[in-house]
């Protein structure tokens, strides 16, 4: 076996420890510290994220951190993927969800999180807030968004800006997406794959958008450039809290 594979391994048989984790209940006192919103992927349950909540919390974040789950039916990762109309009423609820924090904590940093499936809700979430309902800060991770998708009219949602994580190594949200579409129903790579790209498939370059490839340096953190790699504790704490709006 590869090392390649002994990582999957290793990362799956931890996955299946997480068996029906919830986090703890969010506190007040986390609420005035900020609120981080977590959108796990295409199965849509809390499970998924329970080692990056961990890795967030060793990282130091104190702010309130939720996992919104999703997925309806439970492990019907497919259904979830390709029923638009049902996502754009599930970003809706996350949007009001987002203006109800932001009306109660309004000096309160706001974190939107997506991973996979989740952060092609997280694109959808934005573009459901009504006009001048913003968020902090947007983290898109492995996104399963269309690569050409104009994400530059959403910045002005996202105050400190939106930041795309991408591997070119992960081929769920590459090979995947081709064959079984994006949210957005393109069958298409994903810019969790690729990243934002233009027409002659160079990296959209904006201000206010982050583009951030995988690198080599992150094994070390147990991310090897595939899927579930995000999935690492270590990394979660070493790569994506310090990027979490403060």
């Amino acid at each position: 076996m590869t090392a390649k594979w002994q990582s999957a391994a290793s990362m799956l048989a931890a996955l299946c420890g997480c068996g029906c984790f919830q986090p703890p209940p969010v506190t007040p006192d986390e609420r005035l510290r900020g609120t981080v919103i977590m959108l796990p992927g295409v199965e849509g349950n809390a499970w998924q994220l329970k080692h990056v909540y961990e890795g967030l919390r060793r990282a130091g974040i104190e702010q309130a951190i939720e996992i919104v789950p999703w997925g309806s039916p439970p492990l019907s990762s497919l259904q979830n993927l390709s029923d638009l109309p049902r996502n754009r009423e599930r970003a809706a609820a996350i949007a009001r969800k987002i203006k109800v924090l932001r009306a109660e904590y309004p000096d309160a940093p706001l974190t939107l999180i997506g991973y996979s499936g989740g952060g092609g809700l997280a694109v959808l979430s934005l573009e459901a807030l009504a006009d001048g309902a913003t968020v902090d800060q947007t983290i898109l991770v492995a996104a399963a968004i269309s690569n050409r998708y104009d994400v530059r009219p959403l910045l002005k949602k996202s105050r400190a800006g939106i930041v795309n994580i991408y591997s070119t190594r992960d081929c769920i949200v590459g090979a995947g997406t081709k064959v079984f579409g994006t949210i957005d129903r393109k069958k298409v790579l994903s810019a969790g794959h690729c990243g934002f790209v233009n027409d002659d498939n160079a990296l959209v370059a904006c201000e206010g958008l982050t583009q951030i490839e995988w690198t080599p340096a992150w094994r070390k953190y147990g991310h090897g450039g595939g899927h579930l790699g995000y999935l690492s504790r270590d990394w979660a704490q070493v790569v994506l809290a310090p990027l979490i709006a403060k």
